[in-house]
């Protein structure tokens, strides 16, 4: 297709909006990956924050130029463990499966967890101008017109990893983890489903993009569903295997469930499955009921002499420089009352009789001037950006504006939708420290004889309610 570097250039120069499509299909889930290790150093601050005690605070690299060790507030205990499971010794069960089962079980939810954010849409759909035309970048990887269920199909494949590798484990606590996925996921899939088909019904699509755009020209999924919501929440708990749904690794019960005789980089991929399968829970909770890329569930006197108007993509566009230096401002303001509270921390530990108070204090003094630092970077480019007024070009009565507009929105939206996947995130991880584990006959009991009534009757009285308004 090319013939040298040049023309490969050229073409990128010529096509850039195609050229962003193709970095599209391996970027997302790159990106929502590298969103993994912060959620372990979330879980494990905020473990430690619930139950007031200090947390990882010993891991660090020392610095020799600096005399300093730096700890990065927990970080640095991932890459210990990463490196610490990379090199530990990989042990099979003696009377493992010999076909190989048991070695390719923590592979598939890992893998199927990996082509899960591909249907999730991370910024609205993009119009420019091509040869024939119009053409469109869809701010999703795979465009399905029944996206959500080709997501649903996917996802429901990462149970029989588990129940591969707890039955060729060769143990029975092993296998009753396994038994005890299954049933689980065959009881909270059905109320998943059922409890996003109310959004299904109002907006006359399975598309997740069109259900994220007509959440911005109407209002969002949890006010227009809010059992909806509640419901679809409390069910992706379950398929996360989150407290107070964990019994499929109820350490009290039954050792470590399904992953039992796993260990080394084996136990660290069931791991990061599920850590991963929260992210794309987090993602979907925030496309389907929090608005995805959106700003504000309703609409807002911010047009032209204090008109209300819908914040959509649209909008977004045209007010980009206003946007942008409201979220610049917000994020130098939540980065300049972080440094405030290290520079507290600073303050304590100079001040305390501890034994390693002098350079605890060095590495907070470095943490408030580098954070501080970003801080007034931010409020300088807040102040910068906020005269920025784009204006588009009509073509064919499509608005249609340049690619430094449309990669900046992009960029603009998919820090929207982080923003909300870390906040629900942190809901996991909150639930998980604050609730105790349900029985097993609980569950089921709250899987069939709660959750999927309640999604019944939801559904009901939503599609009464669609029908008497269309």
């Amino acid at each position: 297709m090319f013939e040298s570097i040049d023309t490969v250039l050229k073409w990128i120069a010529q096509n850039p909006y195609q050229f962003a499509g193709l970095l599209l299909v391996p970027a997302v889930p790159l990106i929502f990956f590298n969103i993994l290790p912060l959620l372990v150093v979330m879980e494990r601050r905020g473990a430690a924050f619930i139950q007031d005690r200090p947390g990882p605070n010993r891991a660090g690299i020392w610095i020799p130029g600096l005399n300093v060790r730096i700890r990065a507030f927990g970080m640095i205990y991932n890459a210990v463990d990463f490196v610490k499971l990379a090199v530990k010794e990989q042990f099979d069960p003696k009377f493992s499966s010999a076909f190989g089962y048991y070695a390719a079980g923590p592979f598939i939810p890992l893998i199927v967890a990996l082509i899960l954010p591909a249907f999730i849409p991370v910024f609205a759909p993009i119009a420019y101008a091509s040869g024939t035309g119009i053409g469109w970048l869809a701010g999703t990887t795979i465009q399905s017109q029944s996206g959500l269920l080709a997501l649903f199909a996917f996802s429901s494949l990462s149970v029989y990893g588990i129940v591969l590798g707890s039955w060729a484990s060769n143990s029975k606590y092993a296998l009753l983890g396994g038994m005890r996925a299954s049933a689980m996921m065959v009881s909270y899939e059905v109320s998943i489903g059922l409890a996003a088909a109310g959004m299904f019904l109002i907006v006359g699509s399975f598309d997740l993009a069109r259900i994220a755009a007509w959440q911005g020209e109407h209002t969002w999924g949890i006010v227009a569903q809010p059992l909806g919501f509640l419901l679809f929440t409390v069910a992706m708990f379950a398929e996360c295997n989150r407290n107070p749904f964990d019994v499929v690794e109820g350490d009290s019960e039954i050792v470590a469930g399904f992953h039992t005789e796993y260990g080394a980089m084996r136990f660290m991929l069931v791991m990061a499955a599920e850590y991963y399968h929260v992210i794309v829970a987090s993602a979907l909770i925030a496309t389907l009921f929090l608005g995805s890329y959106h700003l504000s569930p309703i609409p807002l006197p911010l047009g032209h002499d204090w008109a209300v108007v819908d914040l959509d993509d649209q909008w977004m566009r045209a007010n980009l420089g206003g946007v942008c230096a409201f979220m610049l401002a917000v994020g130098a303001l939540g980065a300049a009352l972080f440094a405030f509270l290290i520079n507290g921390r600073r303050r304590h530990y100079s001040k305390s009789g501890a034994s390693d108070a002098a350079m605890r204090a060095k590495e907070y003094l470095l943490y408030t001037g580098g954070i501080g630092g970003l801080a007034l970077l931010m409020a300088v480019g807040a102040v910068l950006i906020a005269g920025w007024s784009p204006v588009p070009q009509s073509l064919k009565g499509v608005a249609v504006w340049g690619w430094q507009v449309d990669v900046v929105t992009a960029v603009v939206q998919f820090h929207i939708l982080l923003g909300k996947i870390l906040l629900v995130a942190w809901l996991f991880v909150w639930v998980r420290w604050t609730l105790p584990r349900f029985r097993y006959d609980q569950i089921m009991a709250l899987g069939w004889k709660v959750l999927l009534n309640a999604a019944l009757i939801n559904l009901l009285i939503t599609a009464i309610i669609v029908k008497l308004v269309n």
